[in-house]
């Protein structure tokens, strides 16, 4: 029989390999985590063992920690994040996250420092980049390291009741109801900004009709499945086989 919590690490650790095949995270920055169900814990990604950088994460960097747990501790060789206090107090504050992804993807960091605001410019394109763009995104302003509860709370504040929240000179949170949906959501907020800077460099944009709108109005409410009911679940196997395709998934994944 399959250990469910196994299982869970090992979605954070390819979560952790997709984001950097994607390139919503490089080298060792970032992090991906998961509620253990019915407890104060969650596992998380650590730095350590055999440590070769993000895309290469493996289940022994996916540790059990406390929500509370001191940022920057080594437990049994392993390092806790930094920021770990991003994850632990979100938690504590919502019931509805399971899982939250804190990255530093490029464009989201241009658009940030640029104060370039996300509007609905695509439609059929890609209707969930449509959908982050029309419930907005909160803009958390400062750029200092999330390395404390009162810094915590701060972007907790400004997160509300939101699923993501760009940083600005610094990077995304992003939160879901599992890992893959959380690391998709970031996926697609990065995509957006990708969009978004470019076209600031070219100058002209407009948004979508507002008859446009309405018709993904499903899309914006409940997500893919409006149109396309197992939708992220194909998206997210399709990634993993290009992941598999790629650098490779060890065997213990």
């Amino acid at each position: 029989m399959a250990d469910p919590l196994n299982e869970l690490r090992q979605k954070i650790a390819i979560a952790m390999r997709v984001l950097a095949m994607q390139g919503c995270v490089s080298d060792i920055l970032g992090h991906v985590s998961a509620r253990i169900p019915d407890t104060d814990e969650m596992f998380i990604r650590c730095r350590g063992g055999n440590e070769r950088g993000l895309i290469y994460t493996d289940v022994q960097q996916i540790r059990r920690l406390g929500f509370s747990e001191k940022a920057g501790v080594m437990l049994d060789g392993f390092m806790v994040p930094q920021e770990v206090a991003i994850h632990g107090e979100i938690y504590k504050s919502r019931r509805d996250v399971n899982a939250i992804v804190h990255a530093h993807p490029y464009a989201s960091l241009i658009c940030g420092v640029a104060g370039l605001k996300f509007r609905p410019v695509v439609g059929a394109y890609d209707p969930t980049v449509l959908a982050i763009a029309a419930r907005g995104v909160p803009v958390y302003p400062r750029s200092v390291l999330i390395n404390s509860v009162p810094l915590a709370t701060e972007l907790i504040a400004a997160i509300g009741t939101a699923n993501c929240c760009l940083m600005k000179g610094h990077g995304i949170t992003t939160v879901g109801s599992s890992v893959e949906g959380a690391a998709l959501l970031a996926l697609r907020l990065e995509k957006l900004a990708q969009i978004t800077l470019e076209l600031s460099r070219l100058g002209k944009s407009s948004d979508i009709s507002a008859e446009d709108m309405d018709f993904f109005g499903g899309v914006i409410r409940q997500g893919i499945s409006a149109f396309v009911p197992e939708g992220d679940k194909w998206i997210w196997v399709h990634l993993v086989e290009l992941l598999r395709d790629g650098v490779g998934i060890p065997q213990d994944l």
